[in-house]
């Protein structure tokens, strides 16, 4: 497994993720109409300035998903926002999600620009708040999010970098 800078090639990456049910379940649903395309404009456009990165699972570096992190909006302060979406399939339970973490919060930390990495997880998320949990992040509680103009609640993670 690798991560790669996310790129034009991952359009339909990001339109299969966003419109897969499973993948959508803790995010308020698969994405309406053009939201898919919305989203791989908006990651396009923070390259220079946020981490997004595309998953690449061996054998021959098959996109798995996306791992960023990103500028947020938190309690009226700017945060770095840790996100990560998978295929479902292969992709899952074999520690992928957990390593592309490592590796994008290894990127973060060496840039030196970031103290604190934020994770919103969606409230029954068990998978992902243990791929938090052994990744160094810690629950700080419960709180109310939005996501792509959906109220999600959700479990605040923060790793202290």
């Amino acid at each position: 497994m690798r991560l790669r800078r996310y790129s034009e090639q991952d359009r339909s990456l990001t339109a299969a993720l966003e419109r897969d049910a499973e993948v959508m379940a803790h995010l308020g649903g698969p994405a309406p109409g053009d939201r898919a395309s919305h989203v791989h404009e908006r990651r396009l456009a923070g390259q220079e300035r946020e981490w997004y990165r595309t998953v690449l699972a061996e054998p021959g570096d098959t996109p798995a998903g996306v791992v960023a992190v990103f500028r947020s909006t938190w309690e009226g302060r700017e945060i770095h926002e840790l996100g990560i979406m998978l295929l479902p399939g292969r992709a899952r339970r074999h520690g992928l999600a957990a390593g592309a973490v490592r590796l994008v919060v290894e990127e973060v930390r060496a840039s030196g620009l970031v103290r604190e990495v934020h994770a919103f997880i969606g409230a029954g998320n068990r998978a992902a708040a243990v791929v938090a949990r052994r990744t160094g992040f810690v629950d700080t509680g419960p709180c109310d999010v939005d996501y792509e103009g959906v109220p999600i609640r959700c479990d605040h993670w923060v790793l202290y970098l």
